[in-house]
């Protein structure tokens, strides 16, 4: 499995340089603290002084006011200031993600389309844990997303000698926010098969999904799940935006004919586990 790196040159980094970085991010944040409470601070004293008008307050009333305002500018500075930068760091962890893909993609696009030397058998013992950015952008980027997780088996170990791949039942749980989907390559065929290949490959693969509590009923809208298994512990796997929309709503409800892009980070069962 593909790990991500550490920056090595924040190890090497001597303490004083370590202290004067942070020196600087703190100053840069509190400078962006009192830029916002100004703000803020200034539009509701705006708003008090219009009220103001039309009734005069004592001085000292007004200048409690202003002490009342200061600390609401105070409290919203703090709300602002956090939702900021919870979404940056929701971005940069999926920038990371999709760094690590893209360059597993890269890698096969070198090779031509296929990395014999790569083989994908640890796929079935672990997880996948998704990551998009496209889907974070779409939603308006709200600091409480939930992306979710997928994970495949088969009947038969993948690189079993003496099995083809048309002999491999696969299966696929996927789980997107508080919603649970199924895939079995089985309840397709003889009309279309699914299996996960045994070498990395830029070619995608489709199966039908459908949510587990349906009992076995597909829904209405596009559920095929297309998966490009790119090695290094990486894959993409598009999600129909209908479904997206099933799962997530908002601004995803009444968009059609679209896929929705999806890394997935290969996360290994722990031995003995």
């Amino acid at each position: 499995m593909a790990a991500f790196k550490s920056d090595p040159s924040r190890h090497d980094a001597k303490p004083e340089q370590q202290a004067t970085t942070s020196s600087a991010r703190l100053a840069r944040v509190v400078q962006e603290f009192e830029e916002l409470v100004a703000g803020i601070e200034a539009s509701l004293l705006r708003s008090l002084e219009e009220d103001a008008s039309q009734s005069r307050a004592p001085d000292r009333e007004s200048g409690r006011r202003r002490q009342e305002v200061r600390r609401l500018a105070c409290r919203l500075a703090l709300s602002e200031l956090n939702t900021a930068y919870s979404r940056k760091q929701i971005r940069d962890s999926l920038w990371a993600a999709e760094a690590q893909g893209k360059w597993a993609e890269d890698q096969l696009h070198l090779t031509g389309g296929a990395d014999e030397d790569s083989g994908l058998g640890n796929v079935c013992n672990g997880y996948f844990r998704l990551y998009s950015t496209e889907l974070f952008d779409m939603l308006g980027q709200p600091v409480d997303l939930r992306f979710g997780t997928l994970r495949f088996y088969t009947s038969t170990a993948p690189d079993s000698p003496g099995l083809d791949q048309e002999s491999r039942s696969t299966s696929v749980e996927l789980a997107l926010n508080s919603a649970f989907y199924i895939a079995d390559s089985s309840e397709t065929l003889p009309y279309h098969h699914f299996n996960i290949p045994d070498s990395p490959s830029l070619q995608n693969r489709g199966i039908l999904s459908r949510r587990w509590e349906d009992g076995g009923t597909f829904p209405e809208f596009d559920s095929w799940l297309l998966f490009t298994f790119l090695g290094n512990g990486c894959l993409k796997v598009e999600i129909p935006i209908e479904m997206c929309a099933d799962i997530y709503g908002g601004a995803l409800n009444g968009r059609e004919n679209e896929e929705v892009l999806f890394w997935g980070v290969l996360v290994e069962d722990e031995a003995g586990g």
